[in-house]
């Protein structure tokens, strides 16, 4: 990437009255054009209209600078021989997702505050970081270069989180050859000793079962504000992940959670980041891309994350019990499940976002998804004699479309996992009922946690069902 394809973006921190960013960027162009500032982020499917956020646009033409008048509700348009745009940016919100800045912290996540050429999203960006002293710690996956960090184009920025500030815990590990990076911004951190072995250990754990890792480095990026918040937001070679307040990180619950969000997030560099459907493949940050497979991004993912928690020692077997109940307690407790489709569900997180929305219209692509996993694995388990999982698939669904870039079709997906499990048709009652259909699935739990040795029952307690799994 040169400097002559690159768009230059300068960033400083607003801290009088409501936290803000100015953003200045640089074009490599003269000519006029339409700047995009995206309308959504990967890894939360829904609208945000992050446009919401801009206190002001301005662009500059012969040193003077001037308001910049919209197209679109996230598009402005840049005249002829604009030498500079200018933009302020909302910068308060402290979730895994979102942007904030403090008087010890920049935070940015790109997706939310960065205009784009929607001619050229092939170009790079230079990002300077203005106001941050020398002697702060810079936590991201972006290449430094000098007082600069770069990007090779509009994909790979807009994933591309920033993490700056004077005091981030750092540690780091290899696997597999692998540098692996924990940056953690908070008053408090976890036990430091027994957080590193356990990340060491999920990520040899999945590296061995798909064989190799995407990226060339991966970076955990904990943000612990002191405020309530529980989030987890993927990128190729970097996560972010949020809980507050911080002083959570020291109990062992707290702990216990940062660890499984880690776990889950892990597992999205391969399935979403690469093993991607096609809708998301590249991503349009400029308009809304429903897909009927968010059961297979967040779904498979979540189930995986806790079961490579057991695979690789973290939880034991009790431990996998109490985190799938907690799974179950919410898929048993909401009737939406009976009456919208994962698929369609997956579809409508577009409509109405991540919110339960009205009673008993939908069900969770989380819960749902990873309660139709369970299922698949057990069913191609059963099918192979255990000479095959639905890890099995997922590495060979990572070998023929994640490692090439295809874009994945609900198609795609079953056919692999009817080849690895052994017949055309292996799976298919599984798709029809439970992803496509709005089948009540509890007997099918029963009997695939009954092969596993488990018992899997059910209560009444205070009005709500409580399940618990225990040793048959």
């Amino acid at each position: 990437m040169s400097n002559a394809s690159a768009i230059t973006v300068r960033i400083k921190r607003i801290l009088n009255g409501a936290p803000r960013i100015e953003l200045t960027a640089t074009f490599p162009t003269d000519e006029a054009f339409e700047a995009q500032l995206p309308i959504w982020r990967p890894g939360r499917y829904e609208v945000q209209n992050f446009a919401q956020f801009v206190y002001s646009m301005e662009g500059c033409v012969a040193g003077k600078w001037r308001p910049l008048s919209k197209t679109t509700l996230h598009r402005w348009q840049v005249p002829a021989n604009t030498e500079s745009v200018r933009w302020v940016f909302h910068a308060n919100t402290f979730n895994a997702g979102s942007t904030g800045v403090g008087e010890d912290v920049l935070y940015i996540n790109p997706v939310n505050c960065f205009l784009y050429h929607p001619g050229h999203e092939e170009w790079g960006y230079r990002v300077v970081l203005d106001d941050v002293p020398t002697d702060w710690s810079v936590a991201t996956g972006l290449t430094p270069d000098g007082d600069a960090w770069l990007a090779r184009d509009v994909q790979h920025i807009m994933d591309s989180p920033i993490l700056a500030g004077p005091e981030l815990w750092h540690a780091n590990y290899t696997s597999n050859g692998v540098p692996f990076h924990i940056w953690i911004y908070g008053k408090h951190t976890p036990d430091a000793e027994r957080f590193v072995r356990e990340h060491q250990d999920f990520t040899d754990a999945q590296i061995a079962h798909f064989g190799s890792f995407p990226a060339p480095h991966f970076h955990f990026l904990y943000v612990l504000p002191e405020l309530e918040v529980r989030h987890g937001v993927e990128h190729e070679d970097t996560t972010v992940i949020a809980q507050g307040p911080s002083a959570k990180s020291q109990t062992e619950e707290g702990h216990m959670e940062l660890i499984g969000i880690a776990s889950h997030e892990l597992y999205h560099c391969w399935n979403v980041k690469r093993i991607r459907p096609a809708e998301w493949t590249p991503y349009d940050f400029s308009r809304a891309c429903p897909s009927r497979m968010g059961y297979m991004a967040e779904g498979v993912t979540t189930y995986m994350g806790d079961l490579f928690l057991f695979e690789s020692g973290v939880l034991d077997l009790a431990g996998w019990c109490r985190e799938f109940e907690k799974l179950l307690n919410r898929h048993v407790n909401n009737s939406g499940r009976l009456n919208l489709s994962v698929a369609d569900s997956s579809f409508d997180t577009w409509l109405d976002g991540y919110a339960a929305g009205i009673p008993g219209r939908k069900g969770s692509i989380y819960v749902e998804g990873a309660v139709l996993a369970f299922l698949c694995d057990v069913r191609i388990m059963q099918l192979t004699g255990s000479e095959a999982s639905l890890q099995t698939a997922m590495r060979l669904l990572w070998e023929q479309f994640g490692e090439p870039r295809i874009g994945l079709t609900e198609t795609d997906y079953w056919s692999v996992l009817n080849e690895v499990a052994g017949a055309p048709d292996a799976l298919d009652d599984l798709r029809r009922d439970f992803a496509d259909g709005t089948d009540d699935s509890w007997d099918a739990l029963v009997a695939a946690m009954e092969w596993q040795g488990l018992k899997l029952t059910k209560t009444r307690v205070d009005g709500l069902w409580r399940t618990v799994i225990e040793p048959a």
